[in-house]
């Protein structure tokens, strides 16, 4: 009688519904972790680039090094990230 019907896939003690996401997912649960903080990240790029505002009317702006720094390391990161993901594909 029950021969018919497939036994449905599960996860530990929880069933595998078609179209639902599966919230046990390693995966899932590492992309939700990542993009949370990727708004974090993207908050505070945003904060550090209005505190450089003030870089343009700082005296030292000329013999500072540090924002010249911080701004070559953002950018290898970020590209780094894009050439990881195959993002400078498109």
């Amino acid at each position: 009688m029950y021969k018919d019907h497939p036994k449905p896939l599960q996860v530990g003690s929880r069933p595998i519904t078609p179209g639902i996401p599966n919230p046990t997912c390693p995966i899932l649960l590492e992309a939700r972790g990542v993009l949370e903080k990727s708004q974090d990240l993207h908050r505070l790029i945003r904060k550090l680039r209005r505190s450089t505002q003030r870089c343009f009317t700082c005296p030292e702006k000329k013999e500072c090094h540090r924002l010249r720094n911080a701004s070559h390391a953002l950018q290898a990161t970020l590209r780094e990230l894009r050439q990881e993901w195959g993002l400078d594909q498109e």
